[in-house]
């Protein structure tokens, strides 16, 4: 046997393996269990529709009683959340396409392995994308309500349990990638 006929053996032998009757996938979908993937697509999905909700609410929801007394940076702080939410709804919708693309079935094991670490690094870059994106704009409304004590308190502690919450939203997304690349 040559190094080819080898390799194309054992793909096909490992996609039989891992490849469940149609049983087991009608069971699958009866007790509604999801596949590492079709988690961790679902979560990129609300992610990206969560960037778009939150930048037509800041377009439509009326702030203007918020601004009193802010100043023409009123208007640099209403462009930067809106190129924020799109920014942000833009690369989660990119990586769930990415996400969507990788097949079980068609696949190696290597490719779906190999793919998943690449949207993985990307899921990373666009963290240190984003993460000085954000402290920036964090910055801008404090600066924006410098004269008020409450709002900067409201600012703070906004921004804690954005760190919180955003924290472990990324624990999610990291664990989802590391049972997909162990599987």
């Amino acid at each position: 046997m040559t190094y080819e006929e080898i390799r194309k053996t054992w793909n096909e032998a490992a996609r039989k393996r891992y490849c469940p009757t149609p049983e087991e996938f009608e069971n699958m979908y009866r007790e509604k269990k999801e596949t590492a993937l079709e988690r961790l697509a679902a979560r990129y999905r609300r992610f990206s529709t969560l960037g778009i909700v939150c930048m037509v609410l800041w377009t439509i929801v009326p702030f203007s009683h918020i601004f009193e007394g802010v100043g023409p940076i009123k208007w640099a702080l209403f462009g930067v959340f809106i190129f924020y939410f799109a920014l942000c709804s833009v690369i989660d919708y990119s990586l769930y396409r990415g996400v969507t693309s990788i097949d079980c079935f068609t696949m190696t094991v290597k490719e779906v392995a190999e793919k998943a670490l690449l949207f993985r690094k990307r899921h990373l870059q666009s963290m240190i994308l984003l993460i000085p994106f954000a402290l920036a704009t964090v910055g801008l409304m404090a600066y924006c309500f410098k004269a008020e004590p409450y709002m900067i308190y409201g600012i703070m502690a906004g921004a804690a349990l954005g760190v919180v919450i955003g924290y472990r939203q990324f624990r999610e997304f990291m664990n989802e990638y590391r049972i997909i690349t162990r599987e």
